[in-house]
């Protein structure tokens, strides 16, 4: 058996644990601030590189007809901002969340300094780069500016400052030049990408609500989920959540986890705890709730790898919720292992002998009620023996009861080796047996049985220092040769066991019908 733990101690170990498994999936902030950072700083990195990417094409393509000195100068204004945002990079790496909402406020800042720095070089470029005697590169301006703006339109719409603060800076100026300049097809230009940057920044807004409102249902759920844990805590009977989809527990209270006499990280985790649902029973519980079933005060073996330690019972409740966004299970648990050993107790005794531990009288006559019902559909013989003690009166006058008693458990233990598996044996009266053979071939398979049993009887008995010897008389019936109702064959079966008796006892007598002469079977 498993080793009992100290529960205080336990119960502890356990909360700080669950504590620590639930913070891991998930953030836990509060902080909407918290939440731009994380979004932001997510995509730090890829806009670092697409910046210097597009950087580099852009001179590239603008070399052959612009200064090379105005190119070098916004070369260097732009390294500086992205070596800057490199650097919230670098330092923020190692970083996990959460964090405090002083921390992300200070982060969004130094967040925004670099967004604002990187569109005042992008908007730069859009009048100082702009050479307006080449169309085709004033085209290819616009049309960097404007991939480039609606890419941030996208990564910074969960901070509306920085997505705004982007777009104008770094598509109004752009857009102004070339309206201000000859030409109606600049002034179409510069319209259009005036209507392109309104359109961005609506939709940015919109995005910018949708994902706030996703947070504030994140965190809802995730209040939700605590307050759920919280109340499961705190209940008095076992309780856990499954995750549907992979079996894995996503929760359990402390008394869950005493149930199965384990610790947090086992239950959390991949191996098994020291008590588990049946596998058989688990899926059927999944089948039913998959077909919309109730499951309600079911009762269920929790199973152990430790061969010494007992079974243990429960009760238990099934429903299906929706835990973290996902799919899962609630249980509860109510253990009843001391009940479930009390009325198996219970029933033992009303169906068992107290002295000897066989079968007795009730339930020899139910198994023999079966038998006869797969012997009838089989087709098979069922055998009864009457077993009756010769001379057993005597040991009790003689040496006691204490003894008597003490003899007829060594006698039950003699039968019982006689026998298969599938036979009963069982205490019928004061010093009578009846023995169940279930399926034999013939009446000499019967036969052979019962003669095993008389001579093993026949050996005497070493009962607390006294050797004794006893005898047996016993009748043998067929079913359905001499009877085809259970209380036919006992009553047939006695009949031969005293016609044994009469020819001298220590014998086997299979029934007669002419034994009928001497005891009415009516």
């Amino acid at each position: 058996m498993l080793k009992p733990r100290d529960n205080t101690v336990h119960a502890e170990s356990i909360g700080l644990a669950a504590q620590r498994q639930h913070s891991l999936p998930r953030v836990e902030s509060a902080s909407f601030t918290a939440e731009q950072v994380r979004l932001l700083c997510s995509n730090l990195r890829s806009s670092i590189v697409i910046s210097l990417a597009l950087a580099s094409i852009f001179i590239g393509v603008q070399w052959a007809v612009l200064a090379p000195s105005k190119l070098l100068l916004w070369s260097l204004l732009l390294g500086i901002t992205l070596i800057y945002r490199a650097a919230l990079v670098v330092r923020w790496k190692d970083d996990k969340l959460p964090f405090g909402t002083k921390e992300a406020e200070l982060r969004l800042l130094l967040f925004r300094i670099g967004v604002f720095a990187t569109s005042l070089v992008w908007g730069a470029a859009g009048v100082f780069l702009v050479p307006t005697s080449e169309p085709d590169h004033m085209v290819y301006t616009s049309f960097v500016l404007a991939g480039l703006s609606s890419g941030a339109a996208t990564t910074l719409a969960i901070d509306r400052v920085s997505s705004f603060t982007f777009l104008l800076l770094a598509m109004a100026p752009h857009s102004l030049f070339l309206m201000f300049q000859d030409g109606s097809v600049s002034w179409g230009m510069g319209t259009m990408l005036l209507l392109f940057m309104f359109f961005l920044l609506g939709t940015t807004h919109r995005l910018h609500q949708q994902l706030e409102e996703n947070f504030d249902l994140r965190q809802g759920a995730v209040e939700s989920a605590s307050q759920l844990r919280q109340m499961l805590e705190a209940s008095p009977i076992a309780t856990r959540i499954e995750d549907l989809s992979n079996k894995r527990v996503l929760f359990a209270n402390s008394r869950y986890i005493s149930l199965v006499e384990s610790t947090a990280e086992e239950v959390f985790g991949q191996v098994s705890p020291g008590y588990y649902i049946n596998p058989d029973t688990h899926g059927e519980i999944l089948e039913k709730l998959d077909q919309g079933e109730c499951i309600t005060d079911k009762l269920i073996e929790l199973c152990t790898f430790d061969e010494r330690a007992p079974v243990k019972w429960a009760l238990a409740s099934f429903s299906p919720i929706e835990y973290e966004g996902r799919s899962a299970i609630l249980g509860w648990f109510y253990e009843i292992t001391d009940r479930k050993i009390m009325e198996e107790q219970v029933e033992h005794m009303a169906y068992h002998d107290t002295l000897t531990g066989l079968p007795n009288r009730l339930l020899i006559i139910d198994r023999l009620h079966q038998a006869i019902t797969n012997a009838e559909r089989e087709r098979e013989n069922v055998a009864v023996l009457f077993v009756d003690l010769d001379e057993f009166k005597p040991v009790n006058d003689t040496y006691g009861h204490n003894i008597g008693d003490a003899l007829l458990k060594a006698i039950a233990v003699r039968i019982s080796d006689c026998l298969r598996k599938s036979d009963s044996a069982s205490r019928f009266g004061g010093d009578e047996f009846v023995i169940l053979l279930p399926s034999v071939k013939d009446k000499e398979s019967a036969v052979e049985v019962a003669e095993k049993i008389r001579h093993a009887l026949v050996e005497p008995f070493d009962v607390e220092g006294l050797t004794l010897k006893i005898s047996s008389s016993t009748g043998v019936v067929l079913y359905p040769e001499h009877a085809e109702e259970v209380k036919q064959l006992l009553k047939r079966a006695d009949m031969a066991m005293y016609h044994a008796k009469g020819e001298g006892r220590n014998r086997v007598k299979v029934f007669q019908p002419d034994m009928f002469t001497q005891i009415d079977d009516t």
